[in-house]
């Protein structure tokens, strides 16, 4: 049925007078009786009663008023909520983040956004960066906080959050502990845990390369996915580390942090959209980061 017909209908049934009800629709009485009949003919019942003098409901058209009141307004519901959707107002966001993101101020700049935009909510869900791009580009999730090295995608948008060097974690017990920083070859012998390189490839290129650029390659001994995971394995004694300055303020016990004299490799995070993506929700968080 047609929605400016029905429309017709429940100013007509409001009003009880063609005239009147023509007026406040800014239109002439021929359309509006016509649009009547229309309705009538496919419903196959008359819903106004019409003489010289007056216009009434019919039975069927008082049971049929309060409907066509209700489809109105949920439609008109429908139309405010699709375009606050797409004003950017309301909505949901899916955005994934690494683990180690916690640690550069995603769950405070998600905190800033929902008291920004309480209409938005938003859900964060842990992935590894390389199963984030997948999910950012079949459109999985609205976007992600990863880490990143090399060629950007070009199907993508980034925005840089941090570039950071790498520190070398050792338990406290190590020998070389109390340093304030370490020529990393003097760890040439020690047993490394690093990141998979099916879970994040960019961590581990990026602690090969800080091990080649110390002249040696490490014997690598335990593969992790998750940074804190490392960490724990270094504070048990299990070997040493390399990971993003960030985690010297994870606050666990038993692991010390030194710099790495002469490094230069860092390492990289973004939030990665991509770059067809028109959600104005999305578009709304990215200015957020930008801030």
């Amino acid at each position: 049925m047609d929605i400016r017909r029905l429309r017709y209908f429940v100013v007509l049934a409001e009003e009880l007078h063609f005239g009147r009800a023509a007026e406040r629709l800014s239109i002439s009485q021929p359309p509006l009786t016509s649009a009547i009949k229309m309705i009538e003919d496919e419903l196959g019942i008359p819903l106004f009663a019409r003489n010289s003098r007056r216009v009434s409901l019919t039975p069927a058209g008082a049971a049929f008023y309060p409907q066509a009141l209700r489809v109105l307004s949920q439609l008109d519901f429908a139309c405010a909520a699709a375009r606050e959707v797409g004003a950017g107002n309301r909505g949901h966001l899916l955005i994934s983040f690494v683990g180690a993101m916690s640690l550069r101020g995603v769950p405070e700049a998600v905190a800033e956004f929902s008291a920004s935009h309480p209409e938005i909510a938003v859900s964060l869900r842990e992935m590894s960066s390389f199963e984030q791009l997948k999910a950012i580009l079949d459109g999985d999730v609205a976007g992600g906080f990863l880490h990143y090295s090399g060629p950007l995608h070009p199907d993508l948008q980034y925005l840089e959050i941090s570039e950071e060097a790498f520190v070398c974690c050792l338990p406290t017990k190590h020998r070389l502990a109390d340093k304030r920083e370490i020529d990393l070859a003097e760890l040439s012998a020690e047993n490394f845990i690093i990141y998979a390189r099916e879970a994040s490839p960019f961590s581990y290129d990026n602690v090969i390369g800080v091990c080649a650029a110390a002249g040696f390659s490490p014997i690598i001994r335990h593969y992790v996915t998750r940074g804190v995971t490392a960490l724990l394995l270094v504070a048990r004694g299990a070997g040493v580390a390399l990971v993003p300055d960030a985690f010297v303020n994870i606050g666990l016990t038993g692991i010390s942090f030194l710099g790495i004299k002469g490094s230069s490799i860092r390492s990289m995070s973004y939030f990665a959209w991509r770059r067809e993506n028109i959600n104005a929700g999305l578009h709304e968080f990215v200015r957020t980061l930008q801030k």
